[in-house]
Protein backbone atom coordinates (compact mmCIF):
# COMPACT_ATOMS: atom_id res chain seq x y z
CA UNK A 1 0.00 0.00 0.00
CA UNK A 2 1.33 3.47 -0.91
CA UNK A 3 1.99 6.11 1.70
CA UNK A 4 -1.18 8.06 0.92
CA UNK A 5 -3.24 4.91 1.46
CA UNK A 6 -1.50 4.28 4.78
CA UNK A 7 -2.45 7.73 6.05
CA UNK A 8 -6.04 7.36 4.80
CA UNK A 9 -6.46 3.92 6.39
CA UNK A 10 -4.91 4.95 9.71
CA UNK A 11 -6.98 8.14 9.97
CA UNK A 12 -10.19 6.39 8.94
CA UNK A 13 -10.03 3.46 11.35
CA UNK A 14 -8.76 5.54 14.24
CA UNK A 15 -11.72 7.90 14.00
CA UNK A 16 -14.40 5.32 13.17
CA UNK A 17 -13.48 3.38 16.31
CA UNK A 18 -13.33 6.49 18.51
CA UNK A 19 -15.88 7.06 21.28
CA UNK A 20 -16.56 10.60 20.02
CA UNK A 21 -17.58 9.34 16.57
CA UNK A 22 -19.85 6.62 17.95
CA UNK A 23 -21.44 9.17 20.29
CA UNK A 24 -21.93 11.61 17.43
CA UNK A 25 -23.39 8.81 15.29
CA UNK A 26 -25.91 7.54 17.82
CA UNK A 27 -26.86 10.67 19.79
CA UNK A 28 -29.48 11.98 17.28
CA UNK A 29 -31.14 8.57 17.09
CA UNK A 30 -31.15 8.22 20.88
CA UNK A 31 -32.60 11.73 21.17
CA UNK A 32 -35.37 10.92 18.68
CA UNK A 33 -36.18 7.68 20.51
CA UNK A 34 -36.33 9.54 23.85
CA UNK A 35 -38.62 12.25 22.41
CA UNK A 36 -40.85 9.61 20.79
CA UNK A 37 -40.94 7.66 24.05
CA UNK A 38 -41.93 10.74 26.04
CA UNK A 39 -44.64 11.54 23.50
CA UNK A 40 -45.93 7.98 23.68
CA UNK A 41 -46.13 7.94 27.46
CA UNK A 42 -47.76 11.38 27.53
CA UNK A 43 -50.37 10.18 25.03
CA UNK A 44 -50.89 7.02 27.10
CA UNK A 45 -51.32 9.02 30.29
CA UNK A 46 -53.85 11.29 28.60
CA UNK A 47 -55.80 8.34 27.26
CA UNK A 48 -55.74 6.68 30.68
CA UNK A 49 -57.44 9.56 32.50
CA UNK A 50 -59.66 7.85 35.10
CA UNK A 51 -63.40 8.30 35.04
CA UNK A 52 -64.72 10.70 37.67
CA UNK A 53 -68.17 11.38 39.08
CA UNK A 54 -69.53 14.88 39.42
CA UNK A 55 -72.69 16.24 40.95
CA UNK A 56 -74.46 19.08 39.11
CA UNK A 57 -76.94 21.37 40.84
CA UNK A 58 -78.61 23.46 38.16
CA UNK A 59 -82.04 24.72 37.10
CA UNK A 60 -80.90 24.57 33.48
CA UNK A 61 -81.63 21.03 32.33
CA UNK A 62 -79.39 21.33 29.26
CA UNK A 63 -76.13 21.43 31.26
CA UNK A 64 -76.07 17.76 32.36
CA UNK A 65 -76.53 16.06 28.94
CA UNK A 66 -74.11 18.52 27.29
CA UNK A 67 -71.54 17.83 29.99
CA UNK A 68 -71.76 14.04 29.67
CA UNK A 69 -71.63 14.25 25.90
CA UNK A 70 -68.60 16.57 25.85
CA UNK A 71 -66.46 14.71 28.41
CA UNK A 72 -66.38 10.93 28.07
CA UNK A 73 -64.41 10.51 31.30
CA UNK A 74 -66.94 12.41 33.40
CA UNK A 75 -70.18 10.97 34.79
CA UNK A 76 -72.89 13.10 36.39
CA UNK A 77 -74.47 11.64 39.53
CA UNK A 78 -78.00 12.81 38.87
CA UNK A 79 -79.56 11.58 42.12
CA UNK A 80 -77.76 14.39 43.98
CA UNK A 81 -79.88 17.53 43.64
CA UNK A 82 -78.84 19.80 46.52
CA UNK A 83 -75.64 21.43 47.68
CA UNK A 84 -75.87 19.71 51.10
CA UNK A 85 -76.10 16.28 49.45
CA UNK A 86 -73.17 17.14 47.20
CA UNK A 87 -71.02 18.26 50.14
CA UNK A 88 -71.79 15.08 52.06
CA UNK A 89 -71.00 12.90 49.00
CA UNK A 90 -67.72 14.75 48.47
CA UNK A 91 -66.72 14.26 52.11
CA UNK A 92 -67.36 10.52 51.78
CA UNK A 93 -65.36 10.33 48.49
CA UNK A 94 -68.45 9.30 46.58
CA UNK A 95 -67.86 12.05 44.01
CA UNK A 96 -64.83 14.05 42.87
CA UNK A 97 -66.59 17.40 43.01
CA UNK A 98 -69.81 19.26 42.42
CA UNK A 99 -70.86 22.04 40.05
CA UNK A 100 -73.48 24.61 40.96
CA UNK A 101 -74.98 26.59 38.09
CA UNK A 102 -77.09 29.68 38.71
CA UNK A 103 -79.25 31.26 36.02
CA UNK A 104 -79.47 35.05 36.21
CA UNK A 105 -81.54 36.26 33.28
CA UNK A 106 -79.55 35.22 30.21
CA UNK A 107 -76.33 34.76 32.21
CA UNK A 108 -75.00 31.43 33.55
CA UNK A 109 -72.72 31.49 36.58
CA UNK A 110 -70.94 28.31 37.58
CA UNK A 111 -69.16 27.40 40.82
CA UNK A 112 -67.02 24.25 40.88
CA UNK A 113 -65.83 22.61 44.12
CA UNK A 114 -63.48 19.71 43.49
CA UNK A 115 -60.50 17.65 44.62
CA UNK A 116 -58.67 17.15 41.34
CA UNK A 117 -60.66 18.04 38.22
CA UNK A 118 -58.11 20.37 36.61
CA UNK A 119 -58.06 18.34 33.38
CA UNK A 120 -61.85 18.68 33.05
CA UNK A 121 -62.18 22.42 33.79
CA UNK A 122 -61.69 23.63 30.14
CA UNK A 123 -64.48 21.29 28.98
CA UNK A 124 -66.79 22.41 31.80
CA UNK A 125 -66.18 26.07 30.87
CA UNK A 126 -66.97 25.33 27.22
CA UNK A 127 -70.18 23.49 28.18
CA UNK A 128 -71.35 26.43 30.31
CA UNK A 129 -70.60 28.81 27.44
CA UNK A 130 -72.60 26.69 25.00
CA UNK A 131 -75.48 26.41 27.48
CA UNK A 132 -75.48 30.19 27.88
CA UNK A 133 -75.61 30.62 24.09
CA UNK A 134 -78.66 28.32 23.97
CA UNK A 135 -80.28 30.27 26.79
CA UNK A 136 -79.84 33.57 25.00
CA UNK A 137 -81.04 32.02 21.74
CA UNK A 138 -84.27 30.99 23.47
CA UNK A 139 -84.66 34.51 24.85
CA UNK A 140 -84.40 35.81 21.28
CA UNK A 141 -86.77 33.10 19.96
CA UNK A 142 -84.11 31.74 17.61
CA UNK A 143 -84.69 28.31 16.08
CA UNK A 144 -81.92 25.66 16.28
CA UNK A 145 -81.30 26.19 12.56
CA UNK A 146 -80.86 29.93 13.01
CA UNK A 147 -78.53 29.38 15.94
CA UNK A 148 -76.51 26.88 13.91
CA UNK A 149 -76.19 29.37 11.08
CA UNK A 150 -74.89 32.01 13.51
CA UNK A 151 -72.25 29.63 14.86
CA UNK A 152 -71.24 28.35 11.43
CA UNK A 153 -67.60 29.38 10.80
CA UNK A 154 -66.52 31.16 7.65
CA UNK A 155 -64.74 29.07 5.02
CA UNK A 156 -61.28 30.15 3.88
CA UNK A 157 -59.55 28.23 1.10
CA UNK A 158 -55.81 28.83 0.85
CA UNK A 159 -53.57 28.12 -2.08
CA UNK A 160 -49.79 28.51 -2.15
CA UNK A 161 -48.34 29.50 -5.50
CA UNK A 162 -44.93 30.33 -6.89
CA UNK A 163 -43.90 32.31 -9.93
CA UNK A 164 -41.83 30.34 -12.45
CA UNK A 165 -40.77 32.18 -15.63
CA UNK A 166 -43.68 34.60 -15.31
CA UNK A 167 -46.29 31.87 -14.77
CA UNK A 168 -48.24 31.03 -11.60
CA UNK A 169 -47.51 27.49 -10.43
CA UNK A 170 -49.64 25.84 -7.73
CA UNK A 171 -47.80 24.56 -4.67
CA UNK A 172 -48.80 22.10 -1.97
CA UNK A 173 -48.81 23.39 1.64
CA UNK A 174 -47.77 20.03 3.03
CA UNK A 175 -45.06 19.59 0.43
CA UNK A 176 -43.58 22.99 1.20
CA UNK A 177 -43.81 22.27 4.93
CA UNK A 178 -41.84 19.05 4.45
CA UNK A 179 -39.20 20.91 2.46
CA UNK A 180 -38.91 23.66 5.08
CA UNK A 181 -38.67 21.10 7.88
CA UNK A 182 -35.97 19.29 5.91
CA UNK A 183 -34.10 22.57 5.48
CA UNK A 184 -34.07 23.03 9.26
CA UNK A 185 -32.68 19.52 9.67
CA UNK A 186 -30.05 20.10 6.97
CA UNK A 187 -28.99 23.35 8.62
CA UNK A 188 -28.54 21.66 11.99
CA UNK A 189 -26.75 18.68 10.40
CA UNK A 190 -24.37 20.98 8.53
CA UNK A 191 -23.59 22.81 11.78
CA UNK A 192 -22.94 19.53 13.63
CA UNK A 193 -20.90 17.97 10.83
CA UNK A 194 -18.71 21.01 10.26
CA UNK A 195 -18.00 21.50 13.96
CA UNK A 196 -17.26 17.81 14.50
CA UNK A 197 -15.19 17.03 11.41
CA UNK A 198 -13.34 20.35 11.34
CA UNK A 199 -12.37 19.74 14.98
CA UNK A 200 -11.30 16.22 14.04
CA UNK A 201 -8.98 17.55 11.32
CA UNK A 202 -7.47 20.14 13.68
CA UNK A 203 -6.88 17.46 16.32
CA UNK A 204 -5.35 15.09 13.76
CA UNK A 205 -2.85 17.67 12.53
CA UNK A 206 -2.18 19.48 15.80
CA UNK A 207 -1.88 16.21 17.75
CA UNK A 208 0.96 14.91 15.59
CA UNK A 209 2.64 18.28 15.39
CA UNK A 210 2.34 18.98 19.12
CA UNK A 211 3.92 15.62 20.04
CA UNK A 212 6.75 16.14 17.49
CA UNK A 213 5.60 13.07 15.56
CA UNK A 214 5.36 15.22 12.46
CA UNK A 215 9.14 15.36 12.11
CA UNK A 216 9.34 11.55 12.03
CA UNK A 217 6.43 11.23 9.61
CA UNK A 218 7.72 13.80 7.14
CA UNK A 219 11.16 12.23 7.11
CA UNK A 220 9.71 9.45 4.96
CA UNK A 221 6.98 11.26 3.02
CA UNK A 222 5.88 14.70 1.86
CA UNK A 223 3.66 17.23 3.58
CA UNK A 224 1.30 17.09 0.59
CA UNK A 225 0.78 13.34 0.99
CA UNK A 226 0.21 13.76 4.72
CA UNK A 227 -2.21 16.65 4.10
CA UNK A 228 -4.45 14.79 1.67
CA UNK A 229 -4.15 11.49 3.54
CA UNK A 230 -5.56 13.05 6.70
CA UNK A 231 -8.34 14.92 4.89
CA UNK A 232 -9.42 11.97 2.74
CA UNK A 233 -9.47 9.72 5.80
CA UNK A 234 -11.70 12.12 7.73
CA UNK A 235 -13.88 12.62 4.63
CA UNK A 236 -14.44 8.85 4.37
CA UNK A 237 -15.48 8.82 8.03
CA UNK A 238 -18.05 11.49 7.18
CA UNK A 239 -19.35 9.41 4.25
CA UNK A 240 -19.83 6.45 6.60
CA UNK A 241 -21.69 8.79 8.94
CA UNK A 242 -24.00 9.98 6.14
CA UNK A 243 -24.50 6.44 4.81
CA UNK A 244 -25.51 5.24 8.27
CA UNK A 245 -28.20 7.94 8.54
CA UNK A 246 -29.43 7.18 5.01
CA UNK A 247 -29.83 3.49 5.87
CA UNK A 248 -31.55 4.22 9.21
CA UNK A 249 -33.77 6.91 7.66
CA UNK A 250 -34.77 4.68 4.74
CA UNK A 251 -35.53 1.77 7.06
CA UNK A 252 -37.64 4.01 9.33
CA UNK A 253 -39.51 5.42 6.34
CA UNK A 254 -40.24 1.96 4.91
CA UNK A 255 -41.45 0.76 8.31
CA UNK A 256 -43.69 3.71 9.17
CA UNK A 257 -44.93 4.83 5.73
CA UNK A 258 -48.10 2.71 5.98
CA UNK A 259 -48.73 3.58 9.61
CA UNK A 260 -52.20 4.97 10.26
CA UNK A 261 -50.91 8.27 11.67
CA UNK A 262 -48.48 8.84 8.77
CA UNK A 263 -51.15 8.05 6.17
CA UNK A 264 -53.61 10.44 7.81
CA UNK A 265 -51.00 13.23 7.77
CA UNK A 266 -49.59 12.90 4.25
CA UNK A 267 -52.42 11.16 2.39
CA UNK A 268 -51.40 10.31 -1.15
CA UNK A 269 -48.40 12.64 -1.11
CA UNK A 270 -45.17 10.93 -2.20
CA UNK A 271 -42.98 12.14 0.65
CA UNK A 272 -40.03 10.05 -0.56
CA UNK A 273 -39.97 11.78 -3.95
CA UNK A 274 -40.23 15.22 -2.29
CA UNK A 275 -37.32 14.53 0.04
CA UNK A 276 -35.16 13.09 -2.73
CA UNK A 277 -35.85 16.12 -4.92
CA UNK A 278 -34.99 18.55 -2.12
CA UNK A 279 -31.96 16.64 -0.86
CA UNK A 280 -30.38 16.43 -4.32
CA UNK A 281 -28.92 19.92 -3.91
CA UNK A 282 -28.95 20.15 -0.13
CA UNK A 283 -26.79 17.04 0.32
CA UNK A 284 -24.27 18.47 -2.16
CA UNK A 285 -24.18 21.74 -0.22
CA UNK A 286 -23.66 19.70 2.95
CA UNK A 287 -20.68 17.79 1.53
CA UNK A 288 -19.09 20.86 -0.06
CA UNK A 289 -19.58 22.85 3.14
CA UNK A 290 -17.87 20.22 5.28
CA UNK A 291 -14.98 19.84 2.82
CA UNK A 292 -14.58 23.61 2.67
CA UNK A 293 -14.23 23.96 6.42
CA UNK A 294 -12.00 20.87 6.62
CA UNK A 295 -9.43 22.65 4.45
CA UNK A 296 -9.62 25.69 6.74
CA UNK A 297 -9.25 23.40 9.74
CA UNK A 298 -6.13 21.76 8.28
CA UNK A 299 -4.57 25.21 7.80
CA UNK A 300 -5.46 26.27 11.36
CA UNK A 301 -4.15 22.99 12.75
CA UNK A 302 -0.79 23.51 11.05
CA UNK A 303 -0.37 26.78 12.96
CA UNK A 304 -0.60 25.09 16.35
CA UNK A 305 2.53 24.24 18.28
CA UNK A 306 0.94 22.90 21.47
CA UNK A 307 -2.11 20.64 21.65
CA UNK A 308 -3.69 22.81 24.35
CA UNK A 309 -4.05 25.58 21.75
CA UNK A 310 -6.51 23.54 19.65
CA UNK A 311 -9.57 25.36 21.01
CA UNK A 312 -7.97 28.75 20.29
CA UNK A 313 -7.27 27.74 16.70
CA UNK A 314 -10.84 26.52 16.22
CA UNK A 315 -12.39 29.79 17.44
CA UNK A 316 -12.32 31.70 14.09
CA UNK A 317 -13.85 28.70 12.34
CA UNK A 318 -16.56 28.37 15.01
CA UNK A 319 -17.53 32.04 14.67
CA UNK A 320 -17.98 31.69 10.90
CA UNK A 321 -20.05 28.51 11.32
CA UNK A 322 -22.34 30.04 13.95
CA UNK A 323 -22.82 33.16 11.81
CA UNK A 324 -23.81 31.04 8.82
CA UNK A 325 -26.17 28.97 10.97
CA UNK A 326 -28.08 32.01 12.24
CA UNK A 327 -28.25 33.63 8.80
CA UNK A 328 -29.73 30.33 7.61
CA UNK A 329 -32.40 30.46 10.31
CA UNK A 330 -33.12 34.09 9.41
CA UNK A 331 -33.49 33.00 5.78
CA UNK A 332 -36.54 30.97 6.77
CA UNK A 333 -38.42 34.09 7.90
CA UNK A 334 -37.03 36.47 5.26
CA UNK A 335 -35.84 34.37 2.29
CA UNK A 336 -35.68 37.40 -0.02
CA UNK A 337 -33.95 39.75 2.40
CA UNK A 338 -30.91 41.39 0.80
CA UNK A 339 -28.58 39.95 3.49
CA UNK A 340 -29.95 36.45 2.87
CA UNK A 341 -29.71 36.77 -0.91
CA UNK A 342 -26.11 38.00 -0.78
CA UNK A 343 -25.13 35.40 1.83
CA UNK A 344 -26.51 32.60 -0.33
CA UNK A 345 -23.78 33.43 -2.89
CA UNK A 346 -20.97 33.84 -0.33
CA UNK A 347 -19.25 30.41 -0.39
CA UNK A 348 -18.74 30.12 3.39
CA UNK A 349 -22.41 30.97 3.99
CA UNK A 350 -23.92 29.11 1.02
CA UNK A 351 -24.30 25.66 2.68
CA UNK A 352 -26.40 27.21 5.47
CA UNK A 353 -28.53 29.67 3.50
CA UNK A 354 -29.23 28.13 0.11
CA UNK A 355 -31.22 25.09 1.39
CA UNK A 356 -33.78 27.48 2.93
CA UNK A 357 -34.07 29.48 -0.28
CA UNK A 358 -34.60 26.23 -2.18
CA UNK A 359 -37.24 25.09 0.32
CA UNK A 360 -39.17 28.38 0.04
CA UNK A 361 -38.92 28.47 -3.79
CA UNK A 362 -37.34 31.92 -3.76
CA UNK A 363 -34.36 31.05 -5.95
CA UNK A 364 -34.15 29.87 -9.55
CA UNK A 365 -32.31 26.76 -10.70
CA UNK A 366 -29.75 28.95 -12.45
CA UNK A 367 -28.91 30.76 -9.21
CA UNK A 368 -28.66 27.45 -7.35
CA UNK A 369 -26.15 26.17 -9.91
CA UNK A 370 -24.21 29.46 -9.81
CA UNK A 371 -24.06 29.29 -6.03
CA UNK A 372 -23.01 25.65 -6.13
CA UNK A 373 -20.37 26.34 -8.76
CA UNK A 374 -19.01 29.30 -6.77
CA UNK A 375 -18.80 27.17 -3.63
CA UNK A 376 -16.99 24.39 -5.53
CA UNK A 377 -14.47 26.82 -7.06
CA UNK A 378 -13.89 28.47 -3.68
CA UNK A 379 -13.33 25.03 -2.13
CA UNK A 380 -10.67 24.31 -4.76
CA UNK A 381 -9.01 27.67 -4.03
CA UNK A 382 -9.11 26.92 -0.30
CA UNK A 383 -7.49 23.54 -0.91
CA UNK A 384 -4.64 25.19 -2.83
CA UNK A 385 -4.07 27.95 -0.26
CA UNK A 386 -4.36 25.60 2.71
CA UNK A 387 -1.86 23.20 1.15
CA UNK A 388 0.66 26.01 0.60
CA UNK A 389 0.39 27.19 4.20
CA UNK A 390 0.34 23.60 5.48
CA UNK A 391 3.65 22.77 3.79
CA UNK A 392 5.18 25.97 5.16
CA UNK A 393 3.87 25.62 8.74
CA UNK A 394 3.83 21.93 9.51
CA UNK A 395 7.41 21.84 10.80
CA UNK A 396 7.51 25.36 12.21
CA UNK A 397 7.25 25.66 15.99
CA UNK A 398 6.62 29.01 17.65
CA UNK A 399 5.88 30.08 21.22
CA UNK A 400 4.18 33.32 20.17
CA UNK A 401 0.43 33.87 20.16
CA UNK A 402 -1.86 32.72 17.37
CA UNK A 403 -1.90 36.07 15.52
CA UNK A 404 1.89 36.34 15.48
CA UNK A 405 2.15 32.74 14.32
CA UNK A 406 -0.20 33.58 11.45
CA UNK A 407 1.96 36.57 10.50
CA UNK A 408 5.10 34.43 10.58
CA UNK A 409 3.36 31.85 8.44
CA UNK A 410 2.44 34.47 5.85
CA UNK A 411 6.00 35.84 5.81
CA UNK A 412 7.37 32.31 5.37
CA UNK A 413 5.06 31.55 2.46
CA UNK A 414 6.03 34.80 0.75
CA UNK A 415 9.74 34.12 1.22
CA UNK A 416 9.40 30.59 -0.21
CA UNK A 417 7.61 31.90 -3.26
Amino acid sequence: MNKLGVFIKDTFWKNVKSVSFITMLLSPIILIVIIAGIGYFVAQSESDIPEVELAVISKDSSVVPMLEESDGNLTVKQEITTEEEAQAALEQDQISGYLMVDVDGDQLKGSLVHEDLNNHIPIIEQVLTNAQILLRANELNLTPEQLGSLNEPAVLDTQVVSIDDGEIVEEDDLEQGIQIGSAYVINIVILMFIMFYASTVIEEVAGEKGTRMMEVILSSTTATTHFFGKLIGVFLVMLVHILFYIIVGTAAFMYFRNHELVVSLIGDLDIGAILVQFLEFSSIFLIIGVIMFMFIAAFLGSLITKTEDINKAATPLSLIVVLGFYIGLFAMAQPENIVVVISSFVPLMTPFVMPFRIATDTVSSLHVWLSLGGAALFTGLLAYISLIFYRANVLIYSDTNFINTLKQSWALVRSEN
